[in-house]
């Protein structure tokens, strides 16, 4: 009898001494044993006796260490709940699901792997139910998978946590989804869905990605991914059909108008540039006009802004940077149709007279043959503007001194491309190897911007020079710039 209860002191004794609990720690590249022991206050030999299957001096980069806590055992019983294995489930995955560690869930059920088989009953700790219980208890609503997918693309689809789909629907993580998988989405997600706003559908002209059709329809590409997550990062081939959020238009403040009459040929967006008011407003208040070319003489409305107590204010004017972009919009060279270019001859042919072409020239404040070549070559006509033939990487020198509203390659044909404003005037360098200035740099004449590179990447080597008037109109460079051939 004495024999049994020595024995029984004995292993209540051992059970005191080892029933101890663990932090987990996963082993970082550079740590030793003694730093582990060092940052947790806990002895070298504690760490060892916790963990038998370890050496001291040969610790792997990701293993789990048990820390011992030098807790005594809890007589009381640990609550747990069970829960049965379904099929497509992980350990990774119920412990996601419960909130609890995976290291403290294969501990708690004696899990020597990561294993496990459908059916199988898992112990959960109590903290990892009560979590699970809670979040049971949250309402949600259900969404309809319009076209195969997954839950990674309903969630950035819905702007909610991959996690939480997942959460809420186990059975179907990392499965792709048929048309008309019901999804669970959590409720405040369902609601923000269908506040969701419309969209329209803009079909591509040509191939491109959805950050390109952002910049062109002016919209962010965050909201395009958000409306065609199954097009991210893909190249998109002409006639694909992308949605488009459509703003939510804000009241307008009442205006009234007062009249301008065009001084020479222009467009409305040359009128709105000019008297700096925006395009839009003209077009709405003169539709007739709209897309028209205008003869000298043609009366246009332009709005002025009612205040509350009826006082008519002075249009503002536009932010720099506004104005900036718009001018460097206006100098996108945009072909004209060829009704309205025979429409347009027409009329200056009927309309000008050698004293009206004198009072246009007189509005350039440029001198003619006063500008500097921006390099030197071989010159030919080209379009609105010149190319100067010349040697690859030469410099490119700047006409006047400005500032420049554009540096980038966005439009194709040109290639690199810098646009300075002078002020008085708008000059134009493309086919450039290399640009070496950018957007809202200040230049002075005959600084260097860019050098000289091939036309779409072809054999010859050349610039192209375009200059153009403070409203957009194209100028004959010939006319201004020295030493022309």
């Amino acid at each position: 009898m004495k024999k049994e209860v020595f024995i029984l002191s004995i292993s209540l004794l051992f059970g005191i001494a080892f029933s101890q609990e663990c932090k987990y720690h996963k082993v970082k590249s550079g740590e030793s044993l003694e730093k582990i022991a060092r940052n947790y206050g806990v002895s070298v030999q504690e760490i060892l006796k916790a963990n038998k299957n370890i050496k001291a001096n040969k610790l792997k980069v990701g293993e789990s260490l048990c820390i011992p806590q030098r807790k005594l055992a809890k007589t009381k019983t640990q609550d747990y709940a069970i829960y049965k294995v379904k099929k497509g489930d992980t350990l990774q995955s119920i412990a996601e699901k419960f909130g609890v560690d995976v290291q403290e869930l294969k501990s708690f059920n004696n899990l020597k792997s990561e294993k496990v088989k459908e059916g199988q009953e898992l112990k959960i700790p109590a903290k990892g139910t009560a979590k699970k219980q809670k979040k049971e208890t949250q309402e949600y609503g259900t969404y309809v998978v319009q076209k195969s997918a997954k839950l990674e693309h309903v969630a950035k689809k819905l702007g909610v946590s991959q996690r939480e789909l997942e959460e809420l629907n186990p059975e179907l993580k990392g499965k792709w989804l048929k048309k008309g998988t019901v999804v669970k989405v959590p409720k405040q997600e369902q609601k923000k869905e269908k506040r969701e706003e419309s969209y329209t559908v803009y079909k591509i002209k040509k191939g491109g990605r959805l950050e390109h059709v952002a910049r062109s329809l002016g919209v962010s590409k965050k909201e395009l991914e958000r409306l065609n997550p199954e097009l991210k990062g893909k190249w998109l081939s002409a006639g694909t059909e992308v949605k488009v959020p459509v703003k939510v238009k804000k009241e307008e403040p009442k205006v009234s108008y007062k009249t301008y009459v065009v001084q020479k040929s222009a467009k409305l967006e040359h009128v709105a540039k000019k008297l700096g008011v925006s395009q839009r407003e003209l077009e709405e208040l003169n539709p007739d006009l709209k897309g028209k070319w205008l003869k000298k003489g043609t009366v246009v409305k332009v709005p002025v802004k009612v205040e509350e107590k009826g006082q008519v204010a002075h249009p503002v004017e536009k932010p720099l940077e506004e104005r900036v972009e718009e001018k460097r919009q206006a100098i996108r060279p945009v072909e004209k149709p060829s009704e309205e270019r025979r429409q347009e001859s027409t009329s200056k042919a009927e309309a000008e007279t050698p004293q009206e072409k004198k009072q246009e020239d007189a509005e350039v404040k440029i001198s003619k043959n006063s500008l500097p070549m921006p390099v030197d070559g071989k010159i030919s006509k080209n379009g609105r503007g010149i190319t100067i033939a010349t040697d690859c990487g030469k410099p490119v020198k700047v006409v006047d001194s400005g500032r420049v509203i554009y540096s980038g390659g966005d439009l194709k044909a040109y290639g690199n491309m810098v646009i300075v404003d002078h002020g008085d005037f708008i000059s134009i360098y493309a086919y450039n190897e290399k640009n070496l200035v950018k957007r809202g740099d200040s230049v002075s004449k005959g600084q260097q911007i860019a050098l000289v590179g091939r036309k779409n990447e072809g054999e010859e080597c050349m610039l192209y020079f375009e200059l153009r008037s403070k409203e957009g109109i194209p100028l004959d460079p010939t006319e201004y710039i020295r030493n022309t051939q």
